[in-house]
């Protein structure tokens, strides 16, 4: 649970924080700082990420080709090229969505995470929604 800052934008610092302890494998207290299972019931464990990962980007595909060694996470401070993010208030005031692209191999990539940050009482919950390429 992270106390809801005072402006949204705020939310990506947050973001940029679980990319880095995922880019610095600590992958368990990652997932701890997801409060709650997504829309779906799914509750992200970091072998259900690394799967997503893996399954995502599977060899022949043309991101295997440049990179053999498969996805890795990395640093969002050093990740190269566009970054494109957004956060959006949700219509019916109960949080935020945040779309917002994940850095791997070194450069922000075409895999988009999808986070929701909902009021709860003590402040907005965190909740990945989804990893998606888009």
């Amino acid at each position: 649970m992270i106390t809801e800052p005072s402006d949204p934008d705020e939310l990506f610092v947050v973001i940029c924080e679980w990319f880095q302890l995922l880019a610095d494998d600590r992958w368990d207290e990652a997932c701890r700082m997801l409060d709650e299972p997504n829309g779906y019931g799914i509750h992200w464990t970091s072998d259900h990420i690394r799967n997503v990962l893996n399954l995502t980007f599977a060899p022949g595909c043309w991101f295997r080709i440049q990179h053999p060694e498969g996805p890795r996470i990395s640093s969002p401070d050093q990740a190269m090229g566009k970054l494109h993010a957004d956060v959006l208030a949700l219509n019916d005031g109960s949080g935020y969505s945040v779309y917002h692209d994940v850095p791997l191999n070194g450069s922000w990539s075409d895999l988009t995470a999808q986070f929701e940050f909902l009021r709860r009482s003590g402040g907005l919950a965190m909740i990945l929604h989804d990893l998606i390429v888009m």
